[in-house]
């Protein structure tokens, strides 16, 4: 079942702290209940950086990792009616679940504890083939290119699964904080949900391409007080917050309404002040985001194509990764990298 070659160049995690290295691999033969994936795109996640950190301890290493996959089923297992060679799919954070713990069952599949995650703990897509679970494959429009929608299968499904579990409807205000890979995201569903976006940045070089994404009103947090500005435009409902230091994001809590949410999908390790009384008092919500479901993941596509929510992108090959590792811990990567495969 696999291709002439039977081997496949794939860059790979060997050991927390090392370098990338490349190794010559067999290309994988799909299992039964499974499809083989050509990729032809995969998105570079900072978390990817942060598993050769060692900073998941429930990877399994050595590892290929790449959790943002786009490409075409190259074969399928004889058990397999649902997918066929050539269809697109694409590939996320959740690459199984067990389907019958209590998270599952409630439809909350990045809870379920026996989860198997791509590039984590099973190989991902920083190879030009992998296998994946038929049931777990999500089909991919053909109005989105591979490089474009591979950062909706780990970066927008993220922030919309943030958006969600705190209940964004039409007409809330939704702030973001932080326009970078996740937030410009952020802004985009957040806008698509029909909701009142407000973009929270530092500086002036992105205060247009905020308001061109869909944000009614811009707050630089380095000329004034984010809390105040929000206060001032009658509280959030939400805030989304995308970056990582503790400091900042504890802060914007007082810049929300009553039974507001502060939702935290950026994955920094400082700690959090959090005024207990304030919380109580004002009945706020905390909510952390890391992944969605199967459901949320095709909404994100639909909303991709319905409203022309687009990652900004730049392109590299696959030998080029470790450069782009180099980049993302100098924070020189704009918005997201993306891996093409010829």
């Amino acid at each position: 079942m696999s291709p002439p070659s039977r081997t496949m160049t794939a860059a790979v995690i060997r050991r927390a702290g090392e370098p990338l290295a490349f190794e010559e691999r067999r290309v994988p033969d799909p299992g039964p209940g499974q499809v083989r994936i050509r990729v032809e795109a995969c998105g570079v996640c900072r978390s990817d950086l942060h598993l050769q950190e060692g900073f998941f301890d429930f990877a399994t290493l050595p590892i290929v990792p790449g959790h943002e996959v786009v490409g075409r089923v190259d074969a399928v297992a004889p058990d397999v009616s649902a997918w066929g060679p050539g269809d697109r799919v694409g590939v996320s954070w959740i690459w199984s679940t067990c389907g019958v713990c209590d998270a599952c069952v409630a439809g909350d599949e990045p809870g379920c504890a026996r989860r198997q995650v791509c590039g984590v703990t099973v190989d991902g897509g920083y190879a030009p083939y992998l296998v994946a679970p038929a049931a777990f494959v999500t089909r991919v429009p053909d109005e989105l290119s591979a490089a474009e929608a591979a950062p909706l299968f780990g970066a927008g499904l993220t922030v919309y699964a943030g958006l969600r579990a705190a209940g964004v409807t039409a007409g809330m205000t939704v702030a973001v904080h932080g326009i970078g890979g996740l937030g410009h995201l952020g802004l985009q569903l957040a806008n698509a949900l029909d909701a009142r976006v407000v973009a929270i940045t530092r500086g002036a070089d992105k205060q247009d391409l905020a308001r061109e994404l869909g944000a009614l009103e811009v707050i630089d947090a380095a000329e004034d007080d984010p809390v105040a500005r929000l206060r001032d435009l009658g509280g959030a409902d939400v805030v989304l917050s995308t970056v990582p230091t503790g400091r900042a994001i504890g802060l914007l809590l007082s810049g929300l309404k009553p039974r507001g949410a502060l939702v935290i999908v950026g994955a920094g390790t400082e700690s959090l002040p959090v005024e207990p009384k304030t919380v109580v008092g004002r009945r706020l919500r905390l909510i952390g985001s890391t992944a969605g479901s199967r459901r949320q993941m095709r909404e994100v596509l639909d909303l991709a194509v319905r409203h022309a929510v687009r990652p900004m992108i730049e392109v590299c090959r696959l030998d080029e990764v470790p450069r782009v590792f180099e980049r993302l811990e100098r924070n020189e990567v704009r918005f997201r990298a993306v891996i093409e495969f010829p």
